[in-house]
């Protein structure tokens, strides 16, 4: 049986969630606005669900403390094989909440597995906590590029990446006066939802603008849906690409994509993986004296982010 999460005010911000015995829970923070928790079956020590809306869904993860949650998918070969097969590609991360993990390079492409808790099985996955923050990024971020620094407090940035910028195809929204921000979105990551909730107030406010530029990173856990919508997104007109997505209308099966949907979206993945975007929401901004400001994940404190973004 489903159980809804209801949509909360006081969910802006760096808030977390409790349950009974007070501890912070990260599977309720799944939740966004309309949202539903269906249990699958315990896998290997982990419980193991599905957060859903009509147009998002996001296969997790937790533990028993439900201190995190992983966002991937299950690999039904021993941990311990993995790292063992991985052998000298492989960098072992600090273990959280008890969890192994290992961070594994393949020329410029890289995966994150972590072990399940019994052993016999490993994910293949993101790992997030209980206030939305990306630990996993954290995780590797002592590791030598795998994660791009550019500061939210504003890095140089050449005039070459910001013509690059230009070359992003998304929908606007907010008033043409408010500062821009370009948010990279997977259609089908809950977490961009969430962030898109959370940013809501302000963009009504007039206080930010955000261009939602559509990516397809969750492919592999969704049967290709990402690129579906994705694609459906991009065959909107401008003005109406970021409503369709936030209110639900993407309704990719009523029409063929546009013919240069695909290259769009081919241009958009190109140009986040040249800023070493990992994962979605990523929000991307240019400083008034020429710098870049990044945030990677869902904004926790939103003043502290309104005030980077717009000096």
């Amino acid at each position: 049986m489903s159980t809804p999460i209801e949509s909360r005010s006081d969910t802006i911000g760096p808030t977390l969630e409790h349950d009974d015995k007070g501890r912070t829970d990260a599977v309720a923070h799944l939740g966004i606005a309309g949202a539903n928790i269906e249990k699958l079956p315990d896998l290997h020590g982990f419980e193991a669900g599905i957060a859903h809306t009509r147009n998002e869904l996001l296969v997790f993860f937790a533990p028993e403390s439900h201190a995190i949650v992983l966002s991937g998918t299950l690999i039904p070969v021993p941990y311990d094989t993995l790292r063992s097969l991985a052998g000298s590609r492989a960098h072992d991360l600090a273990p959280v909440d008890g969890i192994r993990g290992m961070f594994v390079r393949a020329d410029n492409r890289f995966q994150v597995v972590y072990a399940t808790p019994d052993g016999k099985a490993a994910v293949a996955a993101r790992m997030w906590g209980a206030a939305g923050q990306d630990i996993t990024k954290d995780q590797i971020r002592g590791i030598p590029g795998a994660v791009p620094e550019i500061s939210i407090s504003g890095a140089s940035s050449d005039a070459n990446e910001q013509s690059e910028f230009q070359g992003l195809s998304g929908g606007l929204i907010g008033i043409p006066s408010a500062p821009e921000v370009i948010m990279f979105i997977d259609p089908q990551c809950i977490y961009s939802m969430k962030a898109m909730h959370i940013l809501q107030p302000a963009i009504d406010a007039g206080k930010v603008r955000l261009k939602i530029v559509p990516l397809s990173l969750l492919d592999y856990e969704d049967n290709g849906a990402s690129t579906v919508n994705a694609r459906a997104m991009l065959s909107l007109p401008a003005n109406e690409m970021a409503q369709a997505w936030v209110n639900g209308r993407l309704n990719p099966g009523l029409a063929a994509p546009e013919p240069d949907s695909g290259e769009n979206l081919a241009r958009n993945t190109r140009i986040a993986r040249q800023i070493g975007l990992t994962g979605t929401p990523t929000f991307v901004w240019m400083h008034r004296n020429g710098g870049t400001g990044r945030l990677d994940g869902v904004p926790t404190d939103v003043a502290t982010f309104l005030t980077s973004v717009s000096q």
